[in-house]
């Protein structure tokens, strides 16, 4: 029903301008139709941001630095309402806001020039209550989840990717498997697959239950600090079934079997027990504010 794409901006200001005031080259009208913000008001937003980065003294070099952050989310045809449009990229839009931690500020403004009605969705760069810089890694993906839950909420159909989109398979590899035959790094993301399923079972959801789980199954993980990009890093090494030592590192298994992506794994089982507990106990969280224009 939706498909997302994730980019940066080092004009906010052209960003903003762009969505909420850019008009069709045929017709002269504007492409907006509606509007909300998180945060800010979204049709005064290019000073909005501008203070925040003046505030922190980051990100203020428009062409030089990076100020917003972009998703593009588009849903096929015309056959929804335009305000449920606005309303699935404002839930978009606060539901990774939660994610990074709160305090950005974002704006959503639904383009309806097209066969297609699409939103664009504008994050500043710099966090309104501590001025911290955003920072999402594995960030397409963690959208894409986002954005799936929320179309599957509303009743809508989820366009089904490519279900192996969390691994990296080589040529040699496939050839293997389409022969029906033994691939370590297969047998070795099986086991991290169980470790982390037995870590969810538990209801502990700790990377370091499930390190123990994945040590229980013959795997140890080595770990590396990247300073440069100041994430952990994996590696993986245990005996295969040939008897043989492997030894890889987490990029040659997937972005689901690395650090982060484990992390941000266990983390959204935590989120998914917690609102399962809390539906039982009949408690409903208050709805966050909202600034819109419609």
């Amino acid at each position: 029903m939706a498909q997302t794409k994730v980019a940066s901006s080092k004009s906010a200001t052209a960003s903003i301008k762009y969505g909420r005031d850019g008009k069709d080259k045929g017709t002269s009208k504007k492409k907006c139709i509606a509007m909300s913000g998180i945060n800010c008001d979204p049709s005064n937003a290019e000073y909005e941001f501008g203070v925040v980065r003046k505030a922190f003294n980051k990100a203020k070099d428009e062409g030089k630095d990076i100020q917003a952050h972009l998703i593009e989310q588009s849903f096929k045809g015309r056959d929804i309402n335009p305000f449920e449009v606005n309303q699935m990229g404002y839930e978009l839009a606060e539901r990774l806001n939660k994610e990074l931690g709160g305090g950005f500020q974002a704006v959503v403004y639904t383009h309806g020039n097209t066969n297609n009605y699409h939103n664009h969705i504008v994050f500043n760069a710099v966090n309104l209550e501590d001025g911290h810089k955003y920072h999402c890694y594995q960030e397409k993906k963690i959208v894409e989840r986002i954005n799936d839950a929320i179309v599957r909420e509303h009743g809508y159909p989820v366009i089904e990717k490519n279900k192996e989109r969390g691994t990296s398979v080589t040529i040699k590899e496939q050839k293997l498997k389409d022969k029906g035959e033994y691939v370590w790094k297969d047998d070795l993301r099986d086991r991290i697959d169980k470790a982390f399923e037995k870590t969810k079972d538990s209801l502990h959801f700790d990377l370091e239950r499930f390190k123990a789980h994945l040590t229980d199954l013959g795997v140890n993980i080595r770990e590396r600090f990247n300073q440069k990009q100041q994430i952990t890093r994996f590696s993986y090494d245990f005996i295969d079934q040939d008897g043989k030592q492997r030894v890889t590192r987490e990029k040659n298994l997937g972005v689901d079997y690395g650090a982060e992506g484990i992390k941000y794994g266990l983390e959204q089982e935590r989120k998914s027990y917690e609102q399962f507990k809390q539906q039982q106990s009949g408690f409903t969280p208050s709805p966050a504010g909202r600034t819109a224009d419609i």
